[in-house]
């Protein structure tokens, strides 16, 4: 296995600009990193939202360029977007503008979460899936997919117990509830986790081998798109589920 050599940066091999909504990184390093191949660093700011509405994100948008110039000055080698409803409330077709935008200044590759999501779900083929989510992610996301030819058969809220946060949840929590959606879905062909301030990428082996079926979430899909993008094969990543292997 590759080694960083003396004196070498930490992302001698790919480095990730990773543009997450908030202002707080919850879950987005650790799991980052539990995942990455050696050579592998990311470089992580906020997008600056402040309110979560549509207008909120709409607003953080539209300075999408600062944040994305912060990590351009760190010489990243992709640019991965977090967060679902900033593009899904914006609408089918909102990524190409930002991704407009993006390539106006730079040649560097931006994908937001959601196209990372779709592009592994196509990878695959899961043409049906059941979704995990907190509710306030679920609003237009089954019309966006079937953009793309992804029918959402089933969805299953999930908000964290009172008094708790989300990032804060044990493993087991998304696990089970993966778990129960799976038998209530019997029309689907694999599981979709959105939100990477869920911690989900330390149970989805454990997932895929109880349903039987291919499971995605946002942080994993973020992790696997990008390293197709910076040109790091992502079948060097194991224990994280079947996409990694997919071609």
């Amino acid at each position: 296995m590759p080694s960083a050599q003396p004196g070498a940066s930490y992302g001698w091999r790919a480095r990730f600009g990773v543009l997450q909504p908030g202002a707080v990184s919850d879950n987005n390093p650790f799991e980052f990193y539990l995942m990455a191949p050696p050579g592998v660093q990311m470089f992580l700011t906020s997008l600056g939202v402040q309110a979560t509405t549509e207008e909120g994100y709409a607003r953080a948008m539209a300075g999408l360029e600062q944040p994305v110039r912060r990590l351009l000055a760190r010489k990243v080698d992709v640019l991965v977007q977090a967060g679902v409803p900033p593009i899904v409330t914006a609408g089918w077709g909102s990524e190409e503008r930002f991704r407009a935008r993006v390539a106006a200044l730079t040649e560097v590759p931006y994908v937001t979460d959601i196209t990372c999501c779709i592009e592994a779900l196509q990878a695959l083929g899961v043409e049906k899936v059941a979704v995990l989510t907190r509710a306030s992610l679920l609003h237009g996301l089954g019309d966006y997919l079937a953009h793309d030819n992804i029918q959402m058969v089933a969805a299953q809220e999930i908000e964290a117990p009172d008094g708790e946060e989300m990032c804060n949840v044990p493993l087991s929590f998304p696990y089970r509830a993966g778990v129960a959606l799976r038998r209530a879905a019997t029309s689907a062909a694999g599981i979709l986790i959105l939100g990477a301030f869920m911690p989900t990428v330390g149970m989805i082996q454990a997932l895929e081998d109880a349903i039987g079926l291919p499971v995605v979430s946002s942080a994993q899909a973020m992790m696997w798109a990008g390293l197709r993008r910076a040109g790091v094969p992502a079948a060097e990543v194991a224990g994280f589920g079947r996409l990694f292997q997919t071609v």
